[in-house]
């Protein structure tokens, strides 16, 4: 499941910053259970899609059980998130301003997750399965997986990408009008660091970006 590899270390390190960005707004003081939920399932994703990616076959060293249970793992978690109902209090306190995110919008993030996940989890299984030296050719025994599952994950990825490029181009808009009509919104304050860690564009933009991943990666298979 590895292109040229130049193409991988693009990868890794794309994968990578994002990943640590995540994970340092997980670390961040003052941030909501939610949020930090979040942070760490795209922490987890990116850190490991980077290791993922890494060329010439090293990621191979990692045994399939041990993605499989990792990703497993964060999977059931996601999607116990993703559907697990809101509390009537919750809900009511729910904050709707800028950078914030409602109940609905994070069991739509946990789902994506969840998906993005399991998806790790195939790819490890496939990856395991493809014979050294055979990966990329076309009707060899190194193209392994299932087509049509295949198929639906790079639509799956490449969709979400594009709908989220779209949300992106509209967020600066949207909080200029914000900050018009009510003054100098929170993100705006305090030092370039946190200005940076607190952006509310910027935690769709790590999932556009891993999601973009996923489906370079899926293309490879």
């Amino acid at each position: 499941m590895h292109g040229s590899s130049v193409v991988d270390w693009l990868l890794t390190g794309l994968m990578g910053m994002t990943g640590l960005y995540c994970l340092v707004r997980l670390l961040r003081p003052g941030t909501a259970r939610g949020e930090r939920q979040l942070d760490a399932s795209e922490a987890l994703k990116g850190l490991g899609m980077a290791a993922m990616a890494l060329p010439y076959g090293l990621s191979r060293g990692v045994p399939v059980a041990v993605w499989a249970v990792l990703f497993g793992g964060a999977a059931a978690w996601s999607l116990a998130e993703g559907l697990r109902p809101a509390s009537r209090d919750g809900a009511a306190r729910a904050p709707e301003g800028a950078g914030s995110t409602g109940h609905a919008g994070h069991r739509g993030h946990h789902l994506y997750h969840a998906v993005g996940h399991l998806a790790m989890v195939y790819m490890a299984v496939v990856a395991a399965s493809t014979v050294p030296g055979m990966a990329g050719m076309a009707g060899g025994a190194g193209s392994a997986g299932a087509p049509l599952l295949t198929g639906g994950l790079l639509l799956f990825f490449g969709g979400y990408a594009l709908v989220s490029g779209v949300q992106l181009i509209g967020a600066p808009a949207a909080g200029a009008a914000a900050g018009v009509a009510g003054g100098p919104v929170g993100g705006a304050r305090g030092s370039v660091a946190r200005r940076l860690l607190g952006a509310p564009e910027l935690p769709q933009a790590c999932r556009m970006v891993l999601g973009m991943g996923m489906f370079a990666m899926l293309l490879t298979m």
